[in-house]
């Protein structure tokens, strides 16, 4: 079979780069566009069903005669949250009321927003001015200084691991939006009348904002003169939106280290508000529900603070809706010790708990190895041999570590499983298979070689989200720290990258199994690669025509940009070819990421809002596990939305991505939208734009994400 021929890629030699039009880049009349202006106009849009005229009405109600018109406000918007953003706002008003009931279940935003409720009014000749607050933060159209010190306990809700953070630990980002203008229809106000149900759809929201109201409700009638045709629950709902949901915006003019005009890339890499990474084995995962009672003890003797703090522990409350039929927080169940002591029926085969797991699941963890050993020979669980739980563990993940230290046991289980023909390789949400396990358990040396020399390396040498390569003791492979992106800011350097980066997704057409210098394979190197010559003028600031801008690749000048049409085509042209020639779609690099997590994170999406969403579609649709997680707990829609990407979240959303997956510090994607938003540059409107619009979709009623998702919320099936 002929190979597919790559394309042809070259890196610019020197001309004028295009740059994208800045969201602060002044469309309407400059004095009207403030920042604070610009944030109020994206938090209606995201969270209410007002048509965009009315919305600049409200923005500007207190100059009506000079506010800007349709047209400019269109520009406006498409600038702050890209080309064709009609999907990112509600439809009904049901969606706009789960929206903003889950912003006034986020403790960062409530307390936020009680911040902005104690300072004084602005003056009306300075309605959007930004004053400084303690911790280096602003806060939107506030006129004097804020005790930054309020705790969510105040207002009786659970403290997030995000807003538990000092203000200077939270996550940041810096994204480029192009401006480009796609007017839209705005909606007939009429749609939106008068609805005796306002009341209970809203009814959350301004009962659990009430302690915002007392300034909000005095305010003059503006806001019914504009909302005359809506209800009171509507109006009053829409006004702490504006006035005291504000922004606070970091003060800090860029958020990572500038040296000779250089911005480093990659920043989601080595973002130092981003989740740690475990230490020691991932937890929760639904294997440790079997585990449940035990759990329980360990708690109430004091050995799980840590877990508890983060919301990884499995208290009673979490766990909520657990049902298992063999093991509860009370003990192992009647139906549970007859399978431990009798074995399982041909009843019991079909039954799962809530996270997946069988029974078994259940034998591999709870049961002594002997009767482990029955059951398997007597074929009776034969149908669910390869059966996975919701964190893609197979019975071969829950059996207990200390059996394998028995070289006996180990060797007969493993002759048993290989006639059963059970899957050996099955890997787990985070790329470990049962050979990982076994290194963890340090086996010894020659054991391992005489082991493995029975099985496919190709099978079992995958590296796992810790960088863990299967081998034997005597030649483990250990990766060693991840690149730090951060560093690497030179002209030079940045230029050397980009060639490297080319080389290898061409390499790798003909050697799919080749991995650069970090670990990734050709679609991790096709994910972070820059296509054309002007985005690289554009990436690393070089000046079009000097030899910083050189290199033996570049030969020629193609002025198009990589967001636009025709370079993300071409880019997916070439995800094709590499998923044609065998590159592991699946495969996890140095920093502990798949390719799927690197696409979602570096595609961009100020241009064409089409072919991106495709790119992912093809990775998934090929195979890409979109469970998959980090060595710090992310899947592929935590980094999303850690990136502000919109259409990427959407995507990963419709292909079914877990919204109520926590990464390892027990955030929810809620809680990262919100601790990105709480530190979103005040230079750039469009930075919180993109995190109050991933927020507000993901809790629509098609995102149906919640600010505190339980244990069983996030592995329940």
């Amino acid at each position: 079979m002929e190979q597919p021929t790559p394309p042809k890629l070259t890196i610019p030699a020197s001309s004028a780069s295009p740059s994208a039009a800045s969201a602060n880049t002044q469309t309407g009349r400059p004095p009207l566009w403030t920042k604070s202006a610009q944030r109020k106009m994206t938090r209606l849009y995201v969270y209410t069903t007002l048509p965009l005229d009315t919305i600049v009405k409200l923005v500007h109600c207190r100059t009506p005669d000079s506010a800007p018109g349709i047209d400019s406000a269109n520009k406006k918007l498409n600038a702050l949250l890209d080309k064709e953003p009609r999907w990112l706002h509600p439809r009904s008003k049901a969606d706009m009321g789960r929206r903003v009931t889950q912003l006034s279940n986020s403790p960062a935003r409530l307390a936020s927003a009680s911040a902005s409720d104690t300072t004084s009014p602005q003056p009306p000749s300075d309605p959007t001015r930004l004053s400084p607050s303690p911790g280096g933060v602003k806060l939107e159209a506030s006129a004097s200084p804020m005790p930054w010190d309020l705790s969510p306990v105040n207002h009786g809700l659970p403290i997030s691991p995000a807003q538990s953070l000092p203000v200077h630990q939270r996550t940041t980002s810096s994204t480029q939006i192009s401006a480009a203008a796609s007017p839209m229809q705005p909606a007939g106000a009429q749609a939106y009348g008068p609805d005796a149900s306002d009341e209970g759809v809203f009814n959350s929201f301004l009962r659990r904002t009430t302690c915002l109201s007392s300034s909000t409700d005095r305010t003059t009638g503006s806001f019914h003169r504009v909302l005359s045709d809506y209800t009171e629950p509507y109006i009053q709902t829409v006004k702490r939106l504006v006035k005291r949901f504000t922004a606070p915006m970091s003060s800090r003019v860029s958020i990572s280290p500038i040296s000779a005009g250089v911005t480093p890339r990659h920043l989601w890499l080595d973002d130092r508000h981003g989740p740690q990474a475990f230490d020691g084995e991932p937890h929760p995962l639904p294997g440790d529900f079997l585990w449940l009672d035990m759990c329980q003890r360990e708690i109430a003797l004091g050995f799980a603070p840590e877990a508890h703090q983060q919301m990884r522990c499995t208290c009673l409350p979490m766990f909520g809706s657990y049902e298992s039929a063999w093991v509860t927080a009370l003990g192992l169940t009647p139906v549970g010790q007859r399978i431990l002591t009798s074995g399982p029926s041909r009843a019991d085969i079909s039954k799962r708990d809530s996270a997946g797991n069988t029974v078994l699941h259940f034998l591999a963890a709870r049961g002594s190895f002997e009767a482990l050993l029955r059951i398997l020979q007597a074929d009776v669980c034969h149908p669910i041999l390869d059966a996975r739980n919701s964190g893609g563990q197979t019975f071969l993940h829950t059996i207990r570590r200390a059996e394998l230290q028995d070289l006996g046991r180990l060797f007969r289980l493993l002759e048993v499983v290989s006639e059963k023909g059970a899957d050996i390789y099955a890997q787990d949400v985070y790329g470990r298979n049962f050979f990982h396990i076994l290194h963890m358990e340090h086996i010894d040396a020659a054991v391992m070689r005489f082991i493995m020399q029975r099985y496919e390396a190709s099978r079992y040498r995958k590296r796992d989200a810790f960088g863990i390569v299967p081998q034997s003791a005597d030649e483990m492979e250990l990766d060693g720290p991840p690149t730090n992106y951060a560093c690497r800011i030179s002209h030079e350097f940045a230029i050397e990258e980009e060639a490297r980066l080319l080389l290898h997704v061409c390499t790798a057409q003909n050697q799919p199994w080749l991995e650069n210098d970090d670990g990734g394979n050709g679609l991790h190197s096709l994910a972070m690669a820059t296509l054309s010559n002007a985005s690289v003028l554009q990436k690393y600031q070089l000046v079009p025509g000097s030899d910083e801008a050189f290199t033996a690749l570049s030969n020629q000048f193609d002025n198009s940009l990589d967001s636009w049409e025709a370079r993300l085509v071409f880019r997916h042209q070439l995800v094709t070819g590499l998923l044609d020639v065998g590159v592991d779609v699946n495969q996890y690099d140095g920093n502990g990421n798949t390719p799927l997590m690197v696409f979602v994170a570096e595609l961009p999406e100020e241009n064409d809002y089409k072919t991106g969403p495709k790119i992912i579609d093809e990775l998934i649709n090929r195979g890409a596990n979109i469970r998959a997680r980090n060595r710090a707990g992310e899947t592929a829609l935590h980094i999303a939305v850690r990136c502000g990407r919109k259409l990427a979240m959407k995507a990963l959303v419709n292909h079914g991505a877990n919204v109520h997956a926590k990464d390892a510090d027990g955030r929810s994607v809620l809680d990262v939208a919100d601790a990105k938003m709480m530190n979103s540059r005040d230079d750039d409107p469009s930075d919180y734009a993109h995190y109050e619009a991933c927020r507000a979709w993901l809790s629509s009623s098609k995102g149906l994400a919640v600010q505190r998702p339980t244990i069983v919320d996030e592995w329940g099936l």
